[in-house]
């Protein structure tokens, strides 16, 4: 039977010759296969990435600031806008180079003052997968000797890469050295 004639059989509503019915067998089986490799595989990726959360903890350190703008914003507050750092993190899967971007921070110079921080930070792990934290804090006032204490909270916002479907959130403190930008500190949290 020509594709046309068969087209024109299926259309009227004739019954499908044996082959019609084995090809419609073979398309409802590989249909029924992929859909169960997908509830097999898809699935244990989702539990996983959905497990309970387990504890990470670590130290990360940014080196000097590069770039941005720095200007007053009153008589003892300097506003910090799109600096860069590279650096480096270490705990657990949250390991590898990273790349600062301060979004903005405020510092302040006036003793008992304190100002905050938006940042965030892409590591690049051992396996090629690229994690973005976002980091948000307070700082206190310069010391005399040129310390900034900060301290805050992390949260991952995107992961590309093998670890995609990884979430978590912790908490960090940190030294920084003025005027250099130079930061280091500890992290910790949960991850899931």
């Amino acid at each position: 039977m020509a594709d046309q004639d068969r087209l024109f059989s299926l259309s009227e509503g004739e019954p499908p010759t044996p082959y019609e019915s084995g090809e419609r067998e073979a398309m409802a089986k590989a249909l029924i296969l992929t859909v169960a490799m997908l509830l097999v595989f898809g699935g244990s990726v989702a539990s996983e990435a959905a497990g309970p959360p387990v504890p990470i903890s670590g130290t990360f350190f940014k080196g000097p600031l590069i770039g941005g703008v720095d200007r007053l914003a009153g008589q003892n507050v300097l506003l910090v806008r799109n600096e860069k750092g590279l650096g480096r993190l270490d705990g657990g899967v949250i390991t590898g180079p990273a790349d600062f971007t301060i979004d903005e921070e405020m510092v302040n110079f006036a003793v008992g003052g304190f100002g905050t921080l938006h940042a965030h930070v892409a590591i690049t792990t051992d396996d090629g997968s690229v994690i973005t934290l976002g980091l948000t804090g307070v700082t206190s006032a310069i010391s005399t000797d040129g310390i900034v204490l900060v301290r805050g909270t992390w949260v991952i916002v995107s992961v590309v890469g093998p670890l995609a479907g990884l979430h978590g959130e912790g908490t960090f403190t940190g030294v920084e050295q003025f005027p250099s930008g130079e930061t280091s500190g500890v992290f910790s949290g949960r991850i899931h």
